[in-house]
Formats: structure tokens, sequence, C-alpha cells
């Protein structure tokens, strides 16, 4: 298993000559994501009907969406050095879509009943679920929980390298507050290269056991 320091370096071999793609990429991908708040302004943010709207748009639109750019495109890039704005739709299909709306609603789901118990207990839960939907697109054939209870067993003994990772994500993003979110430009396909990679990993680790 390569150190997160290793990790960081391949992603940004990965991400040579694949820069520009990956910012239009993150780009396309957050413009599209504005639309999901469309039916909630037409119909009124107070309104109950608004929200229910959003809440119907995030789930069938904008979490494969997001899980599109996260886990599809970049995988990818992290495999085969490709890396198209058409990747994003790539959860649309018929194999992945309803499976994929699945396992973003267990994931909220379980998150959340476990954060009800205490905040950390969450967090750990939610560091075991980050797999799923890679685990998804390389195995079709499981269902939702499945993909869920897989990236559970795969992800004992990773969860803290996952937690430097987001940590070190996080932490930057915050500095580019102060350069107006510029660099997020360039932080955020390659922190998405870095997960893929951080995901290959762990699976080679997983099947090699």
């Amino acid at each position: 298993m390569k150190t997160n320091s290793e990790l960081r370096q391949v992603a940004k071999a990965t991400m040579k000559g694949n820069w520009g793609m990956g910012i239009v990429v993150c780009l396309v991908g957050g413009l599209l994501m504005s639309l999901v708040t469309i039916p909630q302004v037409v119909a009124g943010e107070e309104s109950i009907l608004g929200n229910l709207l959003y809440v119907a748009a995030m789930i069938f639109f904008g979490y494969p969406l997001v899980y599109g750019i996260y886990y599809f495109a970049f995988l990818r890039l992290s495999r085969i050095g490709e890396l198209k704005v058409e990747n994003i739709f790539g959860l649309f299909n018929s194999t992945y879509y309803l499976k994929t709306v699945c396992v973003a609603l267990l994931t909220v789901i379980y998150t959340f009943l476990w954060t009800l118990l205490l905040i950390v207990p969450g967090v750990i839960k939610g560091l075991s679920y980050f797999l799923a939907p890679y685990i998804l697109i390389d195995n079709p054939e499981l269902t939702a929980d499945q993909a869920i209870c897989r990236s559970m067993e795969m992800m004992k003994g990773h969860k803290m390298d996952l937690f430097l990772i987001t940590l070190g994500y996080v932490g930057l993003s915050i500095l580019s507050m102060f350069l107006l979110f510029i660099p997020m430009l360039w932080l955020v396909p390659y922190y998405l290269t870095v997960y893929a990679k951080f995901y290959e990993e762990v699976k080679a680790t997983y099947l090699s056991c």
C-alpha cells in the first residue's frame, strides 16, 4: 500500500497534461449542479413543494452527477489517462443509475443515523462507506447495500489514511478562501485523482489478501 505522500505524487504525474481538462470537467459539473436549485426557486424556496422538488432533483440528478464527476470520470483518468466532459454522465446509464441513487441515499441515511449517536461514529462510518460508488462501477452486479458492505470491509485499516487525505483537502480549501477560491480550480481535480488512486491501492491490497 502506497503512503499518502506517494499517492499524491502518483496523482500529480497522472494529472500531467490533463490539468486543463480536469478544470473544465469540474467547472462544467459545478455549473450543472447549480441546475438542481431551479425547481426550488421556481416553486418558491419557502414552500413545501419547492423543498420536495429540490430533494427530488438532488436525488435523481445531483447525486448521480456528483458521483459521475468524483468516481467515474476521474477513475477513468487514473486507469487509462482519459478525461472527457461526457464522462461525468457515466453513471446515468441503465447499469449504474438506480444503484447510484440507492448508494447515495443509503450512505446519507446510515451516516446520519450514526451521527445521531455521536459525531465521531458518524465520521468513521462515512469514511467506511466512501469506496461504495467505486466498487459499484467495478462490480455492477452488486446491490447498493452489498457495495456499501464491501466498502466497509475494504476500508478496514485504511480509514485514517482517507481521513488524513481529506483533512489536507479541507485545509487547503480553507486556505484558498484568501485567494478568492481560485486555487480550487486545481485542487478539486487533483484531489479527485488522489481519491481514485487511493481506491486503486486499497482494492489491490484487498484482493491480495
